[in-house]
């Protein structure tokens, strides 16, 4: 009957020293993969709460842009804007990336710059920000800033880069996310006809 129980996994095999039965080891193991799953769910859900306390501008516009990236080609370099991520300048001949820095915070900046004839370009009157800071340490000089100064546009697009100072940038980048007349319907009550 006790090799019977053992074969079966009911008892543990007392020849072999320090054996739990077949049914404690499944046992076991099923509570450490259930006890791994919840680990896992309760910190993507601390991830998401944590989320969930961030800025994302004015109606929550830039959640849905966060992590997407544009990037425009200028000659010797690319350079790279990550929505709500960081900003990057990449090397065409094979060199290394260098971080221009990573999303801090918004902000508004007032502006009186010409728009080309295609429409593209900063305009006149107060525009929102973007922060980008920390970026990779200039040598001689402060860490890498990116000030992206942003524009109503039809797609999402970087205009013009300009380093202003030492390691400081400024972008301006064109973007449906703000675009006036999403809030002119809100506020009037009325349907997106689109």
């Amino acid at each position: 009957l006790r090799i019977m129980l053992v074969e079966n996994g009911i008892l543990a095999d007392n020849a072999n020293s320090g054996s739990e039965s077949k049914a404690v080891t499944d046992a076991r193991a099923a509570y450490q993969s259930a006890n791994d799953e919840v680990s896992t769910k309760s910190s993507s859900l601390g991830d998401l709460r944590n989320d969930l306390t961030k800025d994302y501008g004015t109606d929550d516009i830039f959640r849905a842009l966060k992590d997407k990236c544009i990037s425009k080609d200028s000659g010797e370099y690319e350079y790279e804007l990550c929505w709500m991520g960081s900003t990057k300048q990449k090397s065409k001949k094979g060199g290394a990336h260098t971080g221009m820095g990573n999303f801090v915070r918004f902000d508004k900046m007032t502006v009186d710059e010409e728009v080309s004839a295609d429409g593209k370009g900063l305009g006149k009157g107060e525009r929102l920000v973007l922060r980008y800071e920390n970026g990779q340490n200039c040598w001689n000089g402060p860490n890498r800033q990116t000030t992206v100064v942003l524009a109503c546009a039809e797609t999402d697009e970087i205009w013009k880069i300009v380093e202003e100072e030492k390691c400081l940038y400024k972008m301006d980048v064109g973007t449906p996310a703000v675009c006036e007349g999403r809030t002119e319907e809100k506020k009037a009550g009325g349907k997106d006809e689109l």
